[in-house]
């Protein structure tokens, strides 16, 4: 087996144990800017509803379908990222990357060019 085809069944096998729910999660570009907040450190809803200027029931729903996916945990009344979440999401993007720098030459060279900036 060859490089090329190693590294295309690492990407099938990281592609299909990658929830979908993770990405439905993210789709939502509210449930992004929580995400972008709570990386800074876990928060409440009603200090993330005051930071980002949305009503706390909101927040709160946004947070919940959050936590389903599992890239938020609830404690507390707090919400926090959970890293590995974000780690599972990176290898999925970083095989996607690397399959396609590989397998495609001429993206390759686009990738190189912008993973350099």
């Amino acid at each position: 087996m060859d490089a090329g085809s190693s590294l295309g069944e690492a990407w099938r096998t990281a592609a299909s144990e990658t929830p979908a729910a993770l990405f439905r999660a993210l789709a939502d570009p509210t449930r992004r800017r929580l995400v972008e907040r709570l990386v800074a450190g876990p928060a409440s809803a009603s200090e993330l509803a005051r930071l980002l200027g949305l009503a706390r029931v909101n927040v709160s729903h946004h947070l919940s379908v959050l936590a389903e996916s599992g890239l938020v945990d609830l404690r507390a009344r707090r919400a926090a990222v959970r890293p590995e979440a974000l780690t599972r999401l990176r290898r999925y993007f970083d095989l996607a990357l690397t399959t396609a720098a590989i397998s495609l030459p001429e993206v390759g060279q686009t990738v190189a060019r912008e993973t350099q900036k």
